[in-house]
């Protein structure tokens, strides 16, 4: 048990000396290592409230508090085989009194190695490219994350390392490195409590959050959690929710098989 302690201790220090990528986030994720299965589709509903802030950040051309915003987003992701998913978000936030507003869209594609158990540490690939609205920015940008993940007795320990880049408009388009870690509580099936924890090197500012993953269903995940800013400059409460549906019925060679069957 202390040598479990003495390894999540040293890999928590390592991942606080990175940095993250991307000024100002609305969605907060630690990206985990399993996939959805092959003709699974998974549509998942990202919502972000920020309760109490004193930053501002652009919408449109205008600076605005970030106090009370709200950001929601759309994804659908499908399992192409049982280690490779692609996935396409719509990202839509509103300001304080304002309405919901269309933003950016972002496409993904992720790969895992082998399964579970195969391998000292679980590993996957991920990489995301993001088209945002163009009075919105003009700036579109790629990420690329690696996915660690471990099990350690009860625990589950995952790290992103990650390295993204705005490859035109105004931004600065050098290489930017990344890391956001989450360390999971799994002994219970249905609540699982965690902590996550990102770090944002340009805008100086990072969050931690208590999390808690309940298991619905088998087909139906919910993750909640509240982010604290650590320090200046960050909002200074967040509240983030995950929910994850797996429509298991939805599977093209099925479909093809019944219309050739005239069903």
């Amino acid at each position: 048990m202390n040598r479990t302690i003495h390894f999540i201790t040293a890999v928590l220090f390592l991942v606080t000396g990175f940095t993250a990528v991307q000024a100002q986030e609305n969605f907060y994720r630690v990206y985990q290592y399993e996939t959805p299965l092959k003709g699974h589709l998974e549509l998942t509903q990202w919502t972000t409230y920020i309760p109490n802030s004193s930053q501002s950040y652009d919408h449109f051309g205008k600076s605005l508090s970030r106090d009370q915003l709200l950001a929601t987003s759309i994804e659908a992701e499908y399992g192409v085989t049982e280690h490779f998913v692609l996935a396409g978000y719509a990202d839509f936030e509103a300001p304080k009194g304002g309405d919901f507003n269309y933003t950016r869209s972002r496409i993904e594609a992720r790969y895992r190695f082998g399964q579970r158990y195969d391998y000292f540490v679980n590993t996957a690939v991920y990489v995301e490219y993001y088209f945002p609205n163009h009075p919105y920015s003009n700036s579109q940008e790629v990420e690329a994350r690696l996915i660690l993940d471990k099990d350690i007795e009860d625990f589950r320990l995952v790290v992103n390392p990650a390295v993204s880049k705005y490859v035109n408009g105004d931004e600065d388009q050098s290489w930017q490195p990344a890391v956001s870690a989450g360390l999971y509580y799994r002994r219970c099936k249905v609540i699982q409590p965690g902590v996550e924890y990102y770090d944002n090197f340009h805008e100086k500012s990072a969050e931690l959050f208590p999390t808690v993953d309940v298991n619905i269903s088998g087909a139906v995940q919910w993750h909640v959690g509240v982010g604290f800013g650590v320090h200046k400059p960050c909002d200074d409460l967040i509240l983030k929710s995950i929910l994850q549906v797996d429509l298991q019925a939805i599977r093209p060679t099925h479909l093809m098989r019944k219309r050739y069957r005239g069903g």
